[in-house]
């Protein structure tokens, strides 16, 4: 029961953690858009934005329950190692994803002036580039887990 607890308040903690950081993510995702098609893409219109992304924060979430579990019999520098890795692909997945999708939209554009493609601050979906990058950095958590899970079955029988 304790553990039930804990993961439901460790989730409710990664829900917080996404509403609290994803004007940052939004930022560097329109960072990247920029950065990755040489300023090709200019973005027009009002940046606002009311309600939070539905796919972000509970997956955010998940994850978070995700690494607890990996880690929750491990040592600090375990833990430290499982979250710098989480971190990086999290990171790595989000300028990967953000580039390619920034090059589509700046190819899929036949009308553009001087090749510059004009787009409103929300015709990216930030909720997709970014729960794909959560879910690509806890592959390694879930192989983990799967795998311990394997051990302690086959143990059984």
């Amino acid at each position: 029961m304790k553990k039930i607890i804990l993961r439901i308040i460790i989730f409710l903690v990664g829900v917080g953690i996404a509403f609290l950081t994803e004007s940052f993510f939004r930022g560097f995702i329109q960072d990247v858009f920029q950065i990755s098609t040489s300023d090709k893409i200019q973005f027009i219109g009002k940046n606002i934005y009311f309600i939070p992304n539905i796919i972000f924060l509970p997956i955010l979430g998940l994850s978070i329950v995700t690494l607890s579990i990996e880690n929750s019999n491990k040592n600090n520098f375990q833990i430290f190692i499982n979250i710098l890795r989480s971190l990086l692909l999290f990171f790595i997945s989000i300028i990967l994803i953000s580039a390619v999708d920034a090059k589509l939209k700046v190819i899929e554009c036949t009308a553009c002036i001087d090749g510059i493609r004009k787009l409103n601050w929300n015709d990216i979906n930030y909720g997709i580039i970014l729960g794909s990058s959560i879910l690509i950095s806890i592959i390694p958590s879930l192989i983990k887990i799967k795998k311990t899970n394997s051990k302690k079955r086959n143990l059984i029988f």
